[in-house]
Order: C-alpha cells, then structure tokens, then sequence
C-alpha cells in the first residue's frame, strides 16, 4: 500500500505549482510590459466578460481580495487595458471594460494563454484533467468554509480582522 502524503507535502506541492504557474505567466506575456497574473486577468476579462463586467461580479469570481483586485484593475486601467465605467443607477457600482488597446491586442493574449495552457496540461490525459478538478474544487470549498468560520467567530467575539489590525 502506497505511503500517505502529509498535508505539508500536499500543499508545498500545490504552492511550488502555483510559483512555477506565475513563472510561466511572466515568461508567456513578457513582451507586454505587464505581468503575467495581470495578463492572465486581460484574459479572463477577454474569454467571460468581453462587454466588461462589475467589480462586485468580478470579486466573486475571482476569489481574491477586493484590494487586491482594485490595485490589479488600477494598474489595468493605468496601462490603457482596462476603463471603469460609472452605472448612472447607482453611481457606487463600477463597470470594469476592456479598451480598444486590449480589444486590438486580444488576440494575441488568448493565443499566448491557450499555448501556454495546452503545454502545462499535455502532462495530463483528459480523466486526469477532471479529477484535478475536481479535488481542487473539494479544496477550495473547504478553505472558503474554513475562512466564513473564521470571519464568524471574529465577528461574534468582536475580534478585529488581521486585515485591519
């Protein structure tokens, strides 16, 4: 019977493919003068949300702070990639749009991404993708779980957030 991996090694081992994934984003989209995770947004904004999309929306789907996702758009929008565009409903509700630059280089961008994509998971036949997949999902669920327990029981105690401590 197989030896049992340590959650150490399991999540080492998930952090070391995260590095080298960011590695490969930099390496993919140098030639842009903007990062690799800030390319790979362009692209997500590209393949879900061409029209442009919400912030709010965005914060959900992404799973990343909504800081970080700030800055990330800031820093978009600096660059030329990316517009905020006010709802005249309801003015606190920002449109995040792509601009005519991103929309002429799009192209380039899905094509470096599918190339990149298609190279990193050719290590991986088609049942391997999705029970990938799925485990990651699995993980994910629990660690939001883990991070709603943790938001209740600071707010229940009346704990101040690390973020604002």
């Amino acid at each position: 019977m197989p030896e049992d991996i340590s959650a150490e090694e399991l999540i080492f081992t998930i952090r070391k493919v995260g590095l080298h994934l960011t590695t490969q984003l930099e390496l993919c989209f140098k030639e842009k003068e903007i990062s690799g995770i800030q390319a790979y947004f362009l692209v997500y904004i590209l393949r879900h949300h061409p029209k442009g999309t919400f912030l709010t929306e965005l914060y959900h789907e992404i799973g990343v702070s909504k800081p970080t996702l700030s800055v990330l758009i800031k820093k978009l929008k600096q660059k030329g990639y990316l517009s905020l565009e006010e709802n005249p409903e309801d003015i606190r509700k920002k449109k995040v749009v792509p601009t005519a630059k991103l929309l002429e280089e799009g192209e380039t961008f899905l094509r470096q991404a599918g190339e990149m994509e298609s190279r990193i998971c050719s290590a991986l036949d088609a049942q391997e993708k999705k029970q990938l997949q799925g485990l990651a999902q699995k993980m994910l669920e629990q660690m939001v779980k883990l991070e709603q327990i943790e938001t209740d029981r600071r707010y229940f105690k009346g704990e101040k957030s690390v973020a604002t401590a």
